[in-house]
């Protein structure tokens, strides 16, 4: 009988112990909420992107009514200010890797929670066109048009309880964080970017995947009521330097010529301009600071920027003496910057 006792009573001190416990790290990843399903960290002033797949969605479903607008792209154009799109009220969905076939998924998921943007903004690199490019990483939930796993399930996990302290005490996996008001921006610490080290994939692949325009023409299909507006995010000068001396110049300006075709506006600020031969304007010759990200959030939807080229209004043989002319224009520069 007292041994019973005694193991009646063990087993309600541990079950207690336990059910303390998880409240207490179910409270803890709540309060940081590394994953955004209850509107961010409550205690800093940054929000880590420990999965911009997931958390972006939750973002997006506990919040779907503000937005008349979309953005995707890759994390280059996770840092076009998503309140800086003069007239719409846009929601930032591009994500690290982020492709035009995941685009293509996610666009399907949220007109299946009946999301009917005015406005829908891509980010096309020439990078997407490469011949060789990594799979796509669709989460199941996405594929099957359910709902990412319930916060009361996810935020008893440790794994999930780690991002809460990295949070907190950690330094961000990438480079760039998010505010409290989920504008994505560089990092503290971010290096200083060398145009003498090559971009990381500079050579990963020409660009002869044409095919992949198409994958524009289901995003008009998806919503055929919105506006399609697409843009080339800047890219150092070095780069499309190299590209040329590659002999690839050509075949990267036609691809990205095509996919305007499939826009309604289309910008291209990856030509050579002063803010991509600005090395303080970059951290890695890709990814591109906030100012920079500024001017073309306002300009987008009105042809560019002084130094943007406006796709819609220049046949593929213009474009590409546009760009023969920008190189010329910064061959100096570009020459500096290699030697230095």
């Amino acid at each position: 009988m007292t041994m019973s006792k005694h193991a009646s009573a063990y087993i309600a001190t541990l079950t207690a112990a336990v059910v303390a416990t998880a409240f207490v790290v179910f409270i803890a990843n709540a309060t940081v909420d590394p994953l955004w399903y209850f509107g961010g960290n409550k205690i800093g002033t940054v929000n880590y992107a420990f999965n911009e797949r997931l958390s972006k969605t939750n973002l997006f479903l506990s919040r779907k009514d503000r937005y008349d607008c979309i953005i995707f792209g890759d994390s280059r154009v996770t840092l076009l200010p998503e309140d800086k799109i003069g007239g719409y009220k846009c929601f930032n969905f591009a994500f690290s890797a982020g492709k035009a076939a995941e685009a293509v998924a996610y666009a399907r998921f949220l007109r299946a929670h009946d999301f009917r943007p005015k406005l829908v903004i891509m980010g096309v690199p020439g990078a997407a066109f490469r011949e060789r490019i990594g799979g796509a990483d669709i989460p199941a939930f996405i594929r099957e048009g359910d709902t990412p796993k319930s916060p009361y399930l996810a935020y008893l996990s440790i794994d999930t309880l780690r991002m809460s302290l990295q949070t907190l005490f950690g330094k961000s996996p990438l480079d760039r964080v998010y505010d409290r008001q989920f504008i994505c921006r560089v990092a503290p610490g971010a290096p200083a970017y060398d145009p003498a080290k090559p971009i990381r994939d500079l050579f990963a692949g020409r660009f002869v995947a044409r095919d992949r325009v198409s994958f524009y023409d289901e995003i008009r299909t998806i919503f055929p009521e919105a506006i399609l507006a697409g843009y080339v995010p800047p890219i150092s000068a070095w780069a499309i330097g190299a590209y040329a001396e590659r002999g690839w110049l050509d075949e990267y300006v036609d691809v990205l010529h095509l996919a305007s075709t499939k826009f309604d506006l289309f910008t291209d600020y990856g030509v050579p301009s002063a803010m991509t031969i600005d090395r303080s304007n970059t951290y890695d010759g890709t990814h591109y600071s906030e100012p920079a990200n500024t001017v073309i959030a306002r300009s987008l939807m009105i042809g560019g920027s002084e130094d943007a080229l406006d796709l819609k209004k220049l046949d593929a043989v213009e474009m590409r003496r546009a760009y023969a002319k920008r190189l010329r224009r910064y061959e100096a520069a570009i020459a500096d910057g290699l030697a230095n």
